[in-house]
């Protein structure tokens, strides 16, 4: 990472951490049976996540959720869309102000949905990402446990070299078992 880089990342963290005191969030518990609208963040590092994702959001879709999905993606080349996923977007460095913020249209549209659940499916210490999963107005933020776990309101503890398809499997049985009162 450059000097210039490398300093501009330290200062949007500083910028980050000062607008996470600000930021009042209200938790807002929600298992499978009450939430109505959904939102998937995730990274396109490991190939196969776009597929995983794919038939989360379509099973998901199927069984009568307003799902939406972001996925980030490194390098220049956007990863292509899966088939039946209207509500996915990708974004990358590239699409971040110099403070890692994301910037496009689209980004800050999902970015502002006030999701029931927000499904954080990566660890990725992106600065976007993390922007993203810390400041969302998501009612509840599930992931897993280890990096960023501030920002979540249920974690779930993954074994090493675990696939984001066991997390989705762990947080579905999870969310569907936990009964809200």
């Amino acid at each position: 990472m450059s000097i210039i880089k490398n300093t501009a990342e330290k200062i949007a963290r500083k910028l980050l951490n000062k607008q996470l005191k600000k930021h009042a969030k209200r938790v807002e518990f929600h298992n499978m049976q009450s939430a109505k609208h959904i939102g998937i963040l995730f990274d396109t590092k490991q190939k196969e996540n776009n597929s995983i994702v794919s038939k989360f959001y379509t099973d998901l879709k199927k069984q009568g959720y307003k799902v939406s999905a972001a996925g980030w993606h490194e390098g220049i080349e956007t990863p292509k869309k899966p088939l039946n996923t209207l509500d996915f977007i990708y974004f990358s460095e590239l699409d971040s102000n110099w403070k890692g913020i994301p910037q496009t249209h689209e980004i800050s549209e999902f970015f502002k949905q006030k999701f029931d659940i927000l499904f954080v499916l990566t660890q990725s210490e992106e600065l976007a990402i993390q922007y993203i999963s810390s400041l969302s107005p998501a009612a509840f933020k599930v992931g897993a446990r280890g990096i960023n776990t501030e920002y979540l309101d249920f974690m779930i503890e993954l074994k090493e070299n675990t696939s984001i398809k066991n997390l989705i499997q762990d947080s579905i049985t999870y969310l569907s078992e936990i009964k809200k009162n």
